[in-house]
């Protein structure tokens, strides 16, 4: 059985560009789940047997220390054996901070974290290298402080992405950039620099895990619903996208997260703080 545990983030500096750090750890396992697209940017520190991901054109072994980045398809992982895994789980902008670097080659792609940043990639094996689960997730989070690399361009640039994720699919970027006073050209490119996707994916990908959410929340799902809700134009445009995102169709989709659930069902250790940008 697995055992997920997620640590909320405890220093305040921290949180507007982090979700959580979570802890994995299996016996004997034989792990192959479907990983579906996701507006968080993860570093994965694998300290245990090989992690595989597989697409549809590739199966890629990933680096110990490595990035998930945001992805715009569905893919899936493999490990077997004794497994302990700790990551980090960045927002869809909040990556960028502790590395300096553009994430436009990041998206939809497992890249080797030294390849990103030596000096992070470093430091985080040597934060995991001994100790117990908490002291290794108070370690990470120190080594996070060390490197992040914030000023008045960076935090400004993230409420404005973090403003346009959350506004109405109604709201054209056009329209978007003129309320937020920012020249549309330079908007796109800020977000490519940040998310490595553009506005119009980014807003797509967050649009897919509203509907997945909704599924897995309703049994049955009324579908025209969760289509009008989320903005598709019609229940065929919601399926179609779906399939598209997830590799299913919204009803498969949810038989396939009902039995993926169950792998999950034990105790999970969950310390949340909500945090906002200021």
């Amino acid at each position: 059985m697995l055992s997920i545990s997620r640590y909320s983030i405890q220093n305040s500096s921290l949180a507007p560009w982090i979700k959580f750090i979570w802890y994995l750890e299996a016996e004997k396992a034989d792990i192959h789940l479907k990983l579906l697209p996701t507006d968080s940017i993860d570093i994965i520190m694998n300290l245990s047997d090989e992690m595989i991901y597989e697409t549809e054109s590739r199966k890629i072994a990933a680096r110990s220390f490595h990035v998930n980045g945001l992805r715009g398809g569905h893919s899936y992982i493999h490990q077997s054996g004794e497994i302990r895994v700790f990551g980090i789980s960045f927002y869809s902008y909040g990556l960028f901070p502790f590395i300096n670097k553009s994430l436009k080659n990041v998206q939809n792609d497992i890249v080797d974290l030294y390849s990103i940043s030596v000096p992070l990639a470093q430091k985080l094996k040597s934060a995991t290298s001994k100790g117990t689960i908490q002291d290794i997730v108070e370690s990470i989070e120190k080594v996070l402080c060390s490197e992040m690399n914030v000023n008045d361009g960076p935090i400004s640039k993230a409420i404005i992405i973090r403003n346009f994720i959350e506004t109405d699919e109604d709201t054209s970027i056009r329209c978007f950039c003129a309320e937020q006073g920012v020249n549309v050209k330079t908007f796109e490119r800020t977000v490519l620099r940040y998310t490595g996707y553009t506005p119009k994916v980014l807003r797509r990908i967050k649009r897919f895990q509203t509907a997945s959410n909704q599924l897995i929340r309703e049994t049955p799902a009324d579908l025209a619903a969760i289509a009008y809700d989320n903005s598709f134009t019609d229940q065929s445009h919601f399926t179609k996208e779906f399939c598209k995102f997830s590799g299913a169709t919204p009803r498969a989709f949810q038989q396939e997260r009902i039995a993926s659930k169950k792998m999950f069902d034990n105790p999970v250790t969950e310390r949340f703080v909500k945090f906002v940008l200021r």
